[in-house]
């Protein structure tokens, strides 16, 4: 009965990150070009730093079940022994295919999004609570088919010479990751189930402040906002 109703908080967590307007745009056709391929950028970004995440997890996790699903996922993020096929070098290869020059990634600006679903990622490493990454990692690996199907339809639209296998690919194997976790979840103890659930939250909320920068919603303002500046001060005009 509590995986029935994990499953089903995971699953109302997709149907959110479903509704947002970048997912529905590319479903409807209606993406821009530039928002498709900002998605890569912010995906990438985020696939360069999960590696680190699950070392930190690795560092203090003592459950076997949980280490061994930990270490099966950092295998495949690296590439399984081979670094040629480490899972960050997959978004190059698909810009490479997309006509769109590494350097573009590399000079990316990020915005909050990025900054913020990073932060949070590794702020969820660190927690110490088995629950609360769990939960996280579930919702993040369970939104793939979601997300990376909405980047096919966008990016093959504008590009339709495009022939890739990374998406499939990606989708694949985190379909395994979910079952893994799904694994870990039955073994956890009751007293988790709180810590489960909102590591759930955490994650929908990491893919939903990514998919907003992808968007365009950080656009008006890079730098990062100061409310010792005195231009935030709401009482400065009075003054």
């Amino acid at each position: 009965m509590f995986v029935s109703e994990v499953r089903k908080q995971v699953e109302g967590s997709l149907d959110e990150v479903r509704n947002h307007p970048l997912v529905a745009s590319a479903a409807a056709g209606t993406l821009p070009r530039d928002a498709a391929h900002r998605w890569v950028f912010c995906a990438g970004r985020e696939s360069r730093s999960f590696p680190w995440i699950l070392r930190e997890l690795l560092a203090w996790t003592d459950d076997d079940k949980v280490r061994r699903i930990l270490q099966e996922n950092l295998d495949d993020e690296l590439g399984s022994g081979d670094p040629r096929h480490a899972h960050f070098l997959h978004y190059l290869h698909l810009l490479d295919g997309l006509g769109v020059a590494r350097e573009e990634f590399d000079t990316y600006t990020e915005r909050a999004g990025i900054t913020l679903a990073l932060s949070l990622a590794f702020n969820v490493a660190k927690s110490r609570s088995t629950g609360r990454a769990i939960g996280y990692m579930l919702v993040n690996e369970a939104m793939t088919p979601v997300t990376y199907n909405a980047a096919r339809q966008a990016l093959t639209r504008h590009h339709p010479e495009l022939r890739t296998d990374f998406f499939d690919l990606h989708i694949e194997v985190d379909d395994q990751h979910v079952a893994a976790l799904y694994e870990a979840v039955e073994a956890l103890p009751d007293d988790e189930e709180r810590d489960l659930r909102f590591g759930i939250a955490l994650g929908r909320r990491g893919m939903e402040i990514l998919l907003d920068e992808a968007y365009g919603v950080f656009d008006a303002h890079i730098e990062p906002l100061r409310i010792t500046d005195e231009r935030w001060n709401p009482l400065s005009d009075l003054r």
